[in-house]
């Protein structure tokens, strides 16, 4: 029987790998897929898989035996973002990519990209495009769609905020439509950055900073706009969710965005043709346009969001991560 390590508690506490693993070791144990989490069972094991890096003397290991190892990348560093370190922050990836990787799954066609851009491409057969997927148990819209005005508007945004991107642009756009519109605007998840801190001292926005998933469903659920901010993202848990909750969702048409959203690109701020774009090109006068498009047409946007919001169930994600684990791994 052959068994595949899985380290799961090799992950940051918070940020997408985080959720992505938690949610793949329920969803593993559900189906009673074979693996070892233990490092101590490590010859046990019949292959590895891990999220973007991994212990080197670990991977010479299943190397040496000829055992698959599979590679997880959710985006890499570039220079517009982590300016002169990059090359040393893709280091040890880069070498796992190119030297101990026997197969590579990236989380969409944007973040193969990244990655074919930056390191070099790889032949077909050494990689998959597997998306996240969001609990369809926790994450589904409200059965009943309401007509509203354009009053009390409820506008969203979730996240683990760290970077300027991930909100400037979005308050900017709303101070615009503020003079104009009367709405709430809810900010869920920590914030790392003191000048997001202050950003979110508006009269219109309610910050929560930390609810379990359920709440934050919930709160989705009662939403009429998830608005998403965030340069170059892979695959972004956030607006997964809130596509699963049935939502019209407005970004900038950065990273992913554009495969994820491929049904509601009126609803996508331009950005530029660049793989690596720079947060200088993101304009909140255009993404304040697309919020205004949505507050004039809420109905139909709201019908076309219903129809999409099973697109992305962990379900079919981790069948998806199954499937390949079992064409992989050695039979025994």
């Amino acid at each position: 029987m052959s068994f595949l390590f899985i380290p799961f508690e090799n992950k940051e506490n918070i940020g997408g790998p985080s959720t992505f693993m938690t949610n793949l070791k329920e969803y593993l144990s559900l189906k009673s897929f074979n693996f070892l989490s233990n490092p101590r069972k490590l010859k046990e094991s019949s292959g590895i898989f891990f999220p973007i890096s991994y212990d080197k003397n670990v991977l010479s290991y299943f190397k040496n035996n000829s055992l698959p190892i599979i590679q997880r990348l959710d985006g890499i560093y570039y220079p517009s973002k982590h300016g002169r370190e990059f090359e040393e922050l893709n280091e040890d990836i880069k070498d796992i990519y190119f030297n101990y990787s026997t197969h590579i799954i990236f989380q969409s066609q944007y973040c193969k990209r990244q990655c074919f851009e930056m390191f070099g491409k790889l032949p077909d057969n050494k990689y998959s495009i597997i998306y996240n997927g969001a609990d369809k148990k926790i994450f589904y819209p409200e059965k009943r769609v309401d007509n509203k005005k354009n009053n009390n508007i409820k506008l969203i945004t979730t996240g683990n905020f760290r970077n300027i991107d991930m909100i400037e642009p979005v308050i900017m756009a709303l101070d615009i439509l503020s003079a104009n519109y009367k709405f709430e605007f809810t900010v869920i998840g920590p914030i790392s950055n003191k000048k997001i801190s202050q950003l979110i001292k508006r009269p219109y926005i309610k910050y929560i900073k930390k609810l379990n998933l359920k709440k934050v469903a919930d709160y989705l659920r009662a939403s009429d706009i998830f608005i998403y901010s965030h340069l170059n993202p892979p695959c972004p848990n956030s607006a997964i969710e809130a596509i699963s909750c049935g939502i019209p969702v407005i970004s900038f048409d950065s990273g992913s965005m554009s495969e994820l959203l491929f049904f509601a690109e009126d609803l996508l701020a331009p950005v530029s043709d660049k793989i690596f774009q720079e947060y200088r090109e993101f304009n909140p006068v255009l993404l304040k346009n697309k919020i205004e498009y949505a507050l004039k047409n809420p109905d139909p946007l709201k019908k076309r969001a219903m129809e999409y919001h099973n697109l992305y169930s962990f379900e079919n994600t981790g069948d998806s991560y199954i499937n390949l684990f079992n064409q992989l791994l050695p039979v025994i």
